[in-house]
């Protein structure tokens, strides 16, 4: 049993004293079984809610309503999430009614897909009812029962289902691949948000090319902002490089670079990112084609902007740049502004002028001369160019 799981042992135990069944369950068992790392467990019991509280010194009603507490033990936090089956889904989200139960096959009978559907116990038996192992050995996606009913309770189970295809380099099942493609439309019941989660973690896949053709065959890229009509971007960014693709940021800059939308920051603000991810994307964009480079424009533009706008003519061409802008940027005499030894006030001091345009302007016409090497870095020499300049 790996260590994750070793250290949650006595959670499971002391629900199970308590005289209540406790497994292991969802993507950890899944990953255990495929041979994955596994970056965090999920925990579920027959115990309800109040019951797990009684049973635990230190608890948080982090999603009572749905049936998870939060517990502490040994300096852990786990969630321990209560066996449920759940209601009508008017909204196609989130189930209107959720009702607490003893059964741990009901439970696992309401997950997306079979292989998130296993349960294991404190003894590392597995309580596979759906037969999620025998499709993870076909390298298949299968929905749980009837895929028509598992999308019509959330339809952003369809994302899921091609970010595992492009994470696991799995293949969807025919019946599940057919169902999403009569569903496809309920995406746009889905907050943005979430789908912009399963977009990222599927462009991190080492199936991304296989994930961004099937976003393609089941029609979704009409219910994704910004995809419409996008089509062929989307299939002939399929040929660019993009493996190892990890950093959002990037990410987002490749999406950008590939679709070319009319406006970036509208583009980005329709996935509701985060604005500095907005601005750092939008400022590269700006230099987007650009490939050679004076140490001023290396200075100016900023080594993590460089850094990214190379990225971006690497998944395009396959060709890189990246360490001759690294070491060029780490010999410049000055990285930023903030290495220059002279600041704003200093040169209003020198020029018995108040703050303006003109300040600006100057500032970086001497950034430019330290780059360039025409004047050293230090206040003398700084003082001396300024009074010459303005005068």
């Amino acid at each position: 049993m790996k260590e994750i799981f070793r250290k949650a042992v006595p959670v499971l135990e002391k629900l199970e004293q308590a005289g209540f069944e406790a497994y292991f369950v969802g993507g950890s068992v899944r990953d255990v079984i495929l041979g994955r790392d596994v970056a965090d467990i999920d925990i579920a019991t027959s115990a309800f809610p109040e019951e797990v509280k009684q049973i635990f010194t230190r608890t948080f009603d982090t999603g009572i309503e749905h049936g998870t507490v939060s517990v502490l033990e040994a300096g852990e936090i786990y969630e321990i999430t209560t066996f449920r089956t759940e209601g009508t889904y008017a909204d196609f989200r989130r189930p209107d009614e959720v009702t607490f139960i003893r059964s741990l096959e009901k439970d696992l009978e309401r997950r997306d897909f079979t292989m998130n559907a296993i349960a294991m116990g404190l003894d590392g038996r597995f309580i596979d009812p759906f037969g999620g192992q025998e499709d993870m050995k076909k390298k298949q996606i299968r929905a749980v029962g009837k895929p028509w009913e598992r999308f019509h309770e959330d339809a952003l189970r369809m994302m899921r289902g091609v970010r595992f295809v492009s994470q696991l380099q799995f293949q969807l099942e025919a019946d599940t691949y057919a169902a999403m493609q009569q569903n496809r439309a309920l995406l746009a019941n889905i907050a943005v948000e979430r789908i912009a989660v399963e977009l990222v973690k599927l462009m991190k896949g080492q199936a991304v090319k296989e994930g961004l053709k099937l976003l393609a065959e089941l029609d979704m890229l009409p219910f994704l902002p910004g995809f419409q009509e996008k089509a062929p971007a989307v299939e002939a960014l399929q040929n660019w490089h993009l493996e190892d693709l990890q950093e959002e940021t990037v990410i987002w800059f490749v999406l950008v670079l590939a679709l070319e939308p009319e406006n970036v920051t509208s583009f980005l603000r329709a996935w509701k990112l985060p604005n500095k991810l907005i601005r750092d994307v939008a400022k590269a964009m700006k230099k987007a084609e650009k490939t050679v480079w004076s140490d001023y424009e290396l200075f100016e533009t900023g080594i993590e902007t460089v850094r990214l706008i190379d990225y971006g003519h690497y998944v395009r061409t396959g060709k890189s740049q990246w360490k001759d802008l690294q070491a060029r940027f780490l010999a410049l005499p000055i990285q930023s502004r903030n290495d220059v030894q002279a600041s704003g006030n200093d040169v209003m001091t020198w020029t018995n002028k108040t703050g303006g345009p003109w300040l600006k302007e100057l500032l970086a016409r001497l950034d430019q001369a330290i780059i360039e090497g025409d004047i050293a870095n230090n206040p003398e020499e700084i003082k001396g160019w300024v009074k010459h300049v303005i005068n």
